[in-house]
Protein backbone atom coordinates (compact mmCIF):
# COMPACT_ATOMS: atom_id res chain seq x y z
CA UNK A 1 0.00 0.00 0.00
CA UNK A 2 1.39 3.29 -1.16
CA UNK A 3 1.67 6.56 1.68
CA UNK A 4 -1.12 8.02 -0.12
CA UNK A 5 -3.70 5.23 0.08
CA UNK A 6 -2.41 4.37 3.99
CA UNK A 7 -3.13 8.00 4.47
CA UNK A 8 -6.69 8.57 3.72
CA UNK A 9 -7.14 5.08 5.37
CA UNK A 10 -5.94 6.37 8.93
CA UNK A 11 -7.75 9.30 8.61
CA UNK A 12 -11.31 7.55 8.03
CA UNK A 13 -13.91 8.42 10.29
CA UNK A 14 -15.64 5.51 10.90
CA UNK A 15 -19.55 5.90 11.61
CA UNK A 16 -21.73 2.88 13.40
CA UNK A 17 -25.13 2.49 14.17
CA UNK A 18 -25.82 0.38 17.17
CA UNK A 19 -30.03 1.38 17.61
CA UNK A 20 -31.92 3.04 15.86
CA UNK A 21 -35.17 2.68 17.06
CA UNK A 22 -37.08 5.36 19.01
CA UNK A 23 -39.28 5.78 22.07
CA UNK A 24 -38.81 2.00 23.61
CA UNK A 25 -36.68 -1.22 22.24
CA UNK A 26 -39.20 -3.73 20.04
CA UNK A 27 -37.63 -6.85 20.05
CA UNK A 28 -39.32 -9.16 17.74
CA UNK A 29 -39.83 -11.42 14.19
CA UNK A 30 -41.04 -7.73 12.44
CA UNK A 31 -38.21 -6.13 13.45
CA UNK A 32 -34.94 -8.59 12.62
CA UNK A 33 -33.37 -6.45 9.75
CA UNK A 34 -33.62 -3.05 11.35
CA UNK A 35 -32.74 -4.41 14.98
CA UNK A 36 -35.00 -3.37 17.64
CA UNK A 37 -32.92 -1.52 19.97
CA UNK A 38 -33.15 2.47 20.52
CA UNK A 39 -30.80 5.43 19.50
CA UNK A 40 -27.05 4.98 19.64
CA UNK A 41 -24.29 5.77 17.23
CA UNK A 42 -20.95 5.73 17.75
CA UNK A 43 -18.57 7.55 15.81
CA UNK A 44 -14.49 7.01 15.42
CA UNK A 45 -12.14 10.14 14.38
CA UNK A 46 -8.33 9.08 14.05
CA UNK A 47 -5.92 9.34 16.68
CA UNK A 48 -8.24 8.23 19.27
CA UNK A 49 -10.61 10.37 19.23
CA UNK A 50 -14.21 8.12 20.06
CA UNK A 51 -17.71 9.66 20.18
CA UNK A 52 -20.64 8.05 21.38
CA UNK A 53 -23.89 9.73 20.48
CA UNK A 54 -26.84 8.92 22.78
CA UNK A 55 -27.24 5.67 25.42
CA UNK A 56 -29.98 3.76 24.43
CA UNK A 57 -30.71 0.53 24.53
CA UNK A 58 -28.36 -0.07 21.50
CA UNK A 59 -25.32 1.03 23.80
CA UNK A 60 -25.31 -2.59 24.99
CA UNK A 61 -24.41 -3.66 21.76
CA UNK A 62 -21.77 -1.24 21.61
CA UNK A 63 -20.77 -2.19 24.71
CA UNK A 64 -20.47 -5.99 23.87
CA UNK A 65 -18.53 -5.00 20.68
CA UNK A 66 -15.53 -3.36 22.59
CA UNK A 67 -15.55 -6.51 24.93
CA UNK A 68 -14.87 -8.59 22.16
CA UNK A 69 -12.18 -6.04 20.63
CA UNK A 70 -10.19 -6.41 23.98
CA UNK A 71 -10.32 -2.90 23.79
CA UNK A 72 -8.42 -1.09 26.40
CA UNK A 73 -8.23 1.45 28.30
CA UNK A 74 -11.24 3.02 26.41
CA UNK A 75 -11.44 6.89 26.52
CA UNK A 76 -14.20 8.03 24.70
CA UNK A 77 -16.88 10.96 24.89
CA UNK A 78 -20.79 10.64 25.32
CA UNK A 79 -22.90 12.95 23.72
CA UNK A 80 -26.52 12.91 25.12
CA UNK A 81 -28.80 14.65 23.09
CA UNK A 82 -31.55 14.52 25.56
CA UNK A 83 -32.77 12.77 28.94
CA UNK A 84 -35.76 11.38 27.81
CA UNK A 85 -35.29 7.66 28.59
CA UNK A 86 -34.92 5.92 24.51
CA UNK A 87 -31.54 7.67 25.22
CA UNK A 88 -30.37 7.13 27.99
CA UNK A 89 -31.13 4.19 29.82
CA UNK A 90 -28.42 1.75 28.40
CA UNK A 91 -26.00 3.48 30.44
CA UNK A 92 -25.83 1.20 33.30
CA UNK A 93 -25.67 -1.42 30.88
CA UNK A 94 -22.36 -0.50 29.70
CA UNK A 95 -19.58 -2.43 31.08
CA UNK A 96 -16.96 -0.02 30.23
CA UNK A 97 -17.90 2.30 32.33
CA UNK A 98 -17.02 -0.26 35.29
CA UNK A 99 -13.24 -1.64 34.22
CA UNK A 100 -11.03 0.61 36.01
CA UNK A 101 -8.36 2.34 33.98
CA UNK A 102 -11.53 3.69 31.28
CA UNK A 103 -12.40 7.48 30.91
CA UNK A 104 -15.36 8.73 29.59
CA UNK A 105 -16.87 12.43 29.62
CA UNK A 106 -20.58 12.51 29.65
CA UNK A 107 -22.05 15.65 28.10
CA UNK A 108 -25.65 17.14 27.32
CA UNK A 109 -27.73 19.50 28.09
CA UNK A 110 -29.43 20.02 31.13
CA UNK A 111 -32.98 20.29 32.04
CA UNK A 112 -34.13 22.96 34.85
CA UNK A 113 -32.37 23.02 37.81
CA UNK A 114 -31.18 19.20 36.74
CA UNK A 115 -27.37 18.98 35.49
CA UNK A 116 -26.27 16.37 33.32
CA UNK A 117 -24.69 14.06 36.47
CA UNK A 118 -28.02 14.50 38.21
CA UNK A 119 -30.11 13.20 35.07
CA UNK A 120 -27.49 10.06 34.33
CA UNK A 121 -27.19 9.47 38.62
CA UNK A 122 -31.28 9.93 39.37
CA UNK A 123 -32.22 6.89 36.74
CA UNK A 124 -29.92 4.67 38.83
CA UNK A 125 -30.27 6.21 42.36
CA UNK A 126 -31.62 3.06 43.63
CA UNK A 127 -35.24 3.23 42.94
CA UNK A 128 -35.19 2.94 39.45
CA UNK A 129 -32.07 0.53 39.25
CA UNK A 130 -29.91 -1.49 41.75
CA UNK A 131 -26.83 -0.13 40.89
CA UNK A 132 -25.66 3.94 41.39
CA UNK A 133 -22.74 5.65 39.54
CA UNK A 134 -20.39 5.46 42.77
CA UNK A 135 -19.97 1.73 41.08
CA UNK A 136 -18.20 2.41 37.91
CA UNK A 137 -14.74 1.75 37.96
CA UNK A 138 -13.73 3.85 35.07
CA UNK A 139 -13.14 7.84 35.70
CA UNK A 140 -16.46 9.49 34.29
CA UNK A 141 -16.70 13.03 34.21
CA UNK A 142 -20.17 15.25 33.29
CA UNK A 143 -20.53 18.51 31.91
CA UNK A 144 -23.75 20.68 30.74
CA UNK A 145 -24.04 21.91 27.46
CA UNK A 146 -25.89 24.43 25.55
CA UNK A 147 -25.64 26.18 21.94
CA UNK A 148 -22.02 26.62 21.66
CA UNK A 149 -18.81 25.33 19.85
CA UNK A 150 -15.55 24.28 21.17
CA UNK A 151 -13.31 21.36 20.41
CA UNK A 152 -11.95 18.27 21.72
CA UNK A 153 -8.48 17.81 19.91
CA UNK A 154 -9.25 18.00 16.18
CA UNK A 155 -12.66 17.80 15.75
CA UNK A 156 -14.94 21.00 16.20
CA UNK A 157 -17.83 20.35 18.10
CA UNK A 158 -21.08 22.09 17.26
CA UNK A 159 -24.33 22.52 19.26
CA UNK A 160 -27.93 23.58 18.36
CA UNK A 161 -31.01 23.76 20.68
CA UNK A 162 -34.10 21.16 18.71
CA UNK A 163 -37.72 22.02 18.41
CA UNK A 164 -38.14 18.92 20.85
CA UNK A 165 -39.86 18.83 24.61
CA UNK A 166 -37.32 19.97 26.82
CA UNK A 167 -33.80 20.60 26.39
CA UNK A 168 -32.29 18.61 23.54
CA UNK A 169 -29.59 19.27 21.62
CA UNK A 170 -28.10 18.57 18.12
CA UNK A 171 -24.50 17.96 16.96
CA UNK A 172 -22.25 18.62 14.02
CA UNK A 173 -18.73 17.47 13.94
CA UNK A 174 -16.47 19.20 11.59
CA UNK A 175 -13.33 17.39 10.94
CA UNK A 176 -10.63 18.24 8.04
CA UNK A 177 -13.23 19.32 5.58
CA UNK A 178 -15.81 16.44 6.69
CA UNK A 179 -18.97 16.74 8.54
CA UNK A 180 -20.99 14.43 10.72
CA UNK A 181 -24.54 15.84 11.90
CA UNK A 182 -26.48 14.03 14.26
CA UNK A 183 -29.85 15.39 15.16
CA UNK A 184 -32.61 13.78 16.89
CA UNK A 185 -35.06 14.10 18.12
CA UNK A 186 -36.84 17.62 16.34
CA UNK A 187 -39.45 18.15 14.88
CA UNK A 188 -40.35 20.59 11.68
CA UNK A 189 -43.42 22.10 11.85
CA UNK A 190 -45.33 22.18 8.50
CA UNK A 191 -45.59 26.26 7.32
CA UNK A 192 -49.69 25.68 7.83
CA UNK A 193 -49.02 25.06 11.58
CA UNK A 194 -49.60 28.67 13.95
CA UNK A 195 -46.20 27.11 15.60
CA UNK A 196 -44.06 27.01 12.70
CA UNK A 197 -40.85 29.29 12.68
CA UNK A 198 -39.09 30.15 9.84
CA UNK A 199 -36.54 31.69 11.65
CA UNK A 200 -36.22 28.25 13.42
CA UNK A 201 -35.84 26.31 9.78
CA UNK A 202 -33.65 28.75 8.62
CA UNK A 203 -31.04 28.13 11.63
CA UNK A 204 -31.53 24.25 11.31
CA UNK A 205 -30.73 24.50 7.51
CA UNK A 206 -27.34 26.45 8.05
CA UNK A 207 -26.78 23.74 10.93
CA UNK A 208 -26.60 20.95 8.57
CA UNK A 209 -25.78 23.19 5.23
CA UNK A 210 -23.37 20.71 2.77
CA UNK A 211 -22.72 18.16 5.44
CA UNK A 212 -21.53 14.71 4.67
CA UNK A 213 -23.71 12.80 6.87
CA UNK A 214 -27.01 14.06 8.20
CA UNK A 215 -28.45 11.25 10.65
CA UNK A 216 -31.80 12.83 11.42
CA UNK A 217 -35.27 12.25 13.34
CA UNK A 218 -37.66 10.79 10.78
CA UNK A 219 -40.00 9.19 12.93
CA UNK A 220 -43.14 8.90 11.09
CA UNK A 221 -44.77 8.76 7.13
CA UNK A 222 -46.62 11.76 6.45
CA UNK A 223 -50.16 10.74 7.15
CA UNK A 224 -48.62 9.26 10.91
CA UNK A 225 -47.43 12.34 11.43
CA UNK A 226 -51.06 14.40 10.80
CA UNK A 227 -51.81 12.54 14.08
CA UNK A 228 -48.56 13.50 15.92
CA UNK A 229 -48.24 17.32 15.53
CA UNK A 230 -46.44 18.02 18.42
CA UNK A 231 -45.04 14.99 19.67
CA UNK A 232 -41.71 16.64 18.87
CA UNK A 233 -40.97 14.23 15.84
CA UNK A 234 -40.77 14.62 11.86
CA UNK A 235 -42.21 12.87 9.08
CA UNK A 236 -40.18 11.89 5.96
CA UNK A 237 -41.08 14.72 3.59
CA UNK A 238 -40.25 17.35 6.34
CA UNK A 239 -36.97 15.61 6.60
CA UNK A 240 -36.22 15.45 2.84
CA UNK A 241 -37.01 18.60 2.10
CA UNK A 242 -34.71 20.38 4.50
CA UNK A 243 -31.99 17.84 3.75
CA UNK A 244 -32.30 19.20 -0.13
CA UNK A 245 -32.71 22.95 0.77
CA UNK A 246 -29.20 22.46 3.28
CA UNK A 247 -27.46 20.32 0.41
CA UNK A 248 -26.79 17.79 2.42
CA UNK A 249 -24.76 14.60 0.88
CA UNK A 250 -26.14 11.98 2.65
CA UNK A 251 -28.85 11.63 4.73
CA UNK A 252 -29.91 8.92 7.11
CA UNK A 253 -33.25 7.98 8.43
CA UNK A 254 -33.31 7.29 12.41
CA UNK A 255 -35.35 7.03 15.41
CA UNK A 256 -38.17 4.61 13.88
CA UNK A 257 -41.86 4.47 15.59
CA UNK A 258 -41.53 2.03 17.83
CA UNK A 259 -45.02 0.19 15.75
CA UNK A 260 -43.32 0.36 12.31
CA UNK A 261 -42.12 -2.94 11.19
CA UNK A 262 -38.87 -3.48 9.17
CA UNK A 263 -41.53 -3.15 5.85
CA UNK A 264 -42.62 0.23 7.30
CA UNK A 265 -39.08 1.73 7.50
CA UNK A 266 -38.16 -0.15 4.07
CA UNK A 267 -41.34 2.02 2.62
CA UNK A 268 -40.55 4.93 4.34
CA UNK A 269 -37.39 4.99 2.26
CA UNK A 270 -38.93 4.33 -0.86
CA UNK A 271 -40.82 7.27 -0.31
CA UNK A 272 -37.43 9.68 0.52
CA UNK A 273 -35.90 8.24 -2.41
CA UNK A 274 -38.41 9.22 -4.88
CA UNK A 275 -39.27 12.53 -3.53
CA UNK A 276 -35.32 13.63 -3.98
CA UNK A 277 -35.27 11.60 -7.20
CA UNK A 278 -38.79 13.71 -7.97
CA UNK A 279 -36.49 17.13 -6.92
CA UNK A 280 -33.72 16.01 -9.12
CA UNK A 281 -31.43 16.31 -5.27
CA UNK A 282 -28.04 15.54 -5.39
CA UNK A 283 -28.90 14.18 -1.71
CA UNK A 284 -28.30 10.49 -1.30
CA UNK A 285 -30.72 8.47 1.19
CA UNK A 286 -30.05 5.32 3.56
CA UNK A 287 -32.19 3.83 6.06
CA UNK A 288 -29.29 2.38 8.41
CA UNK A 289 -29.61 -0.97 10.43
CA UNK A 290 -28.72 -2.13 13.62
CA UNK A 291 -24.65 -3.23 13.41
CA UNK A 292 -24.03 -1.14 10.08
CA UNK A 293 -21.10 0.59 9.92
CA UNK A 294 -19.17 2.95 6.64
CA UNK A 295 -16.27 4.95 6.63
CA UNK A 296 -16.57 9.39 6.09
Amino acid sequence: MDRKHKQLMEENIKVAFWGVRGTLPVPGRKTVRYGGNTSCVSIEFPKDNFFIFDAGTGIKELSNYLISENRAPIKATIFISHPHWDHINGIPFFAPLYANGNKFEICGPSNGDMSMRGLISGQMDGVYFPINIKEFGATVSFHNLEEERFAIDTVEIQTMFLNHPGQCLGYRLNYRNRSICYVTDNEIYPESNRLYSESYVNKLADFIANTDVLITDCTYTDEEYEEKIGWGHSSVSQVVELADRAKVKNLYLFHHDPDQTDDDIDNKLKMAQAILERKGSSTVCNAPKEGESFDV
